[in-house]
């Protein structure tokens, strides 16, 4: 049996999903850490600027400013959150190692700077790497995420 979660990241994706669509694995996550203002479980959820930066310009994309400043409300209210600052040199020596998708480093950083136990994303390429080439965390899927944590509650 695995340890329980102590920390966790959720890519940006599983906000926007989760936000849009509440029949998702993503919603369920959501609900799970208290996004929905019911805290379900007291695991720590890792964000930093550059996740807060990306949520708000993908947001704004789909929907519009006041629907990102919701999801950025919701989350400063109702998660327990672990919030990281990235280091500009780190960027700089990852971006040279070109293991990780450019766009992704900043995520990727979050991540690993606030030592998440789980690394969760729809995004299966950065998944994929990050799972072969760091021993950082474990990196699921929403579905993977769900059927491992959520389906033995």
């Amino acid at each position: 049996m695995d340890p329980p979660l102590q920390r966790i990241f959720l890519d940006t994706n599983v906000y926007i999903i989760g936000a849009l669509d509440p029949h998702s694995p993503e919603y369920r996550i959501l609900d799970w850490v208290g996004f929905g203002g019911e805290k379900l479980w007291t695991v720590e959820v890792v964000v930093s600027p550059d996740l807060f930066d990306e949520i708000s310009r993908v947001a704004k994309r789909l929907r519009n400013k006041d629907w990102s400043g919701e999801i950025l409300s919701r989350i400063w209210q109702s998660l327990n959150l672990h919030y990281v600052v990235i280091d500009r040199v780190e960027i700089e020596q990852l971006a040279a190692g070109k293991f990780i998708p450019t766009e992704d480093i900043e995520i990727y950083l979050t991540a690993r700077i606030g030592q998440a136990d789980c690394f969760v994303s729809a995004n299966h390429k950065l998944v994929d790497a990050l799972a072969r080439q760091t021993g950082d965390f474990v990196c699921l899927t929403p579905g993977e995420f769900v059927a491992k944590y959520l389906n033995r509650s």
